[in-house]
């Protein structure tokens, strides 16, 4: 039996897919500026996060509104995201390689589509079989999400804004928190309301640290673009 969702419910869950995708564009922004190439991969991840979370809020909204299930837009999230989130956090792993001076990867496309691959190919066996589909798409929606918020972190501890990286600190704790939440908690409305709220905030706390943090990133990018330029010419 499908919860009954209320209007306000099913619209609040816009809010923290927005925060997200306002902070991870400042990210993907900030990257691009740097690299073209790492910039499309992390806009691509964005790309899949924005489908997914804008589905699973709409499917909420519809079931709201007058009870119509689309099983597509609720089971999408995590199909999107986890190759989503594996994009993303490589393009800023390179990204934090070409600042701290290290040389370009350029085969660095492989290593997400790999990993992609061999997840997306875990879950198709799992659904073949009859079993829990969705575990391994999870999983590396877990990885890649955890890896983005700790690179994020140990930027921002390494530029002295030490705030800022207990703040990605703890939206991931909150991200793991709701997740095990969902998972062993019964959803009542209530729940549900307490969630939605929790990541929101969570969400929200992320946007407006992931935007002064590539602020200060996006200055640091002429100097190394002006490094990799001097010591090519000589």
């Amino acid at each position: 039996m499908e919860m009954e969702y209320s209007l306000a419910l099913a619209l609040e869950d816009y809010l923290p897919v927005i925060f997200s995708l306002i902070g991870v564009w400042f990210i993907a922004r900030t990257v691009y500026q740097l690299d073209r190439g790492l910039g499309m991969m992390a806009f691509a991840g964005l790309g899949l996060l924005a489908i997914g979370g804008v589905l699973k809020a709409t499917w909420k909204l519809l079931m709201a509104i007058n009870g119509t299930d689309i099983p597509l837009f609720s089971q999408a999230l995590f199909p999107m995201i986890a190759p989503g989130f594996a994009l993303i956090s490589t393009a800023v792993y390179g990204y934090t390689r070409q600042l701290r001076g290290k040389p370009a990867i350029g085969w660095l496309w492989l290593v997400p589509v790999i990993v992609i691959a061999l997840f997306v190919g875990g879950s198709a066996l799992i659904a073949s079989n009859g079993g829990p589909w969705r575990v391994p798409l999870i999983m590396l929606a877990t990885i890649g999400n955890v890896a983005l918020l700790l690179m994020l972190a140990v930027g921002a501890w390494r530029r002295n804004m030490r705030g800022i990286a207990v703040v990605f600190v703890v939206v991931l704790l909150v991200v793991i928190g709701m997740s095990q939440m969902a998972s062993n908690v019964p959803q009542t409305i209530a729940v549900q309301w307490f969630e939605q709220i929790a990541q929101t905030l969570a969400q929200l706390a992320f946007c407006l640290s992931a935007w002064q943090l590539t602020q200060r990133m996006a200055q640091e990018a002429p100097v190394r673009r002006l490094a990799v330029g001097m010591a090519s010419s000589s």
